[in-house]
């Protein structure tokens, strides 16, 4: 008997996630284990091409400038 796979699609990306559920994607589960997050939402092929969607846009340059801004403030 084969296994029939959850539908969803698993982020540890904290800015892909906030994209996903500003794109209306349903959070199932939100977790921190040993410093890393992660997050589960409902619908692995269209948080697929969110998650592409995201990479390209300026949501996630505005993200990167915020890890470069947070890193420059640490040193």
């Amino acid at each position: 008997m084969q296994e029939k796979q959850a539908d969803v699609f698993e982020t540890s990306d904290l800015g892909t996630a906030a994209f996903l559920l500003t794109k209306g994607c349903e959070l199932v589960v939100a977790s921190n284990e040993r410093s890393r997050y992660s997050f589960i939402f409902v619908g692995n092929k269209k948080c697929k091409q969110l998650a592409i969607e995201y990479v390209n846009s300026d949501f996630s340059r505005f993200d990167s400038a915020l890890k470069n801004l947070r890193n420059l403030v640490k040193c």
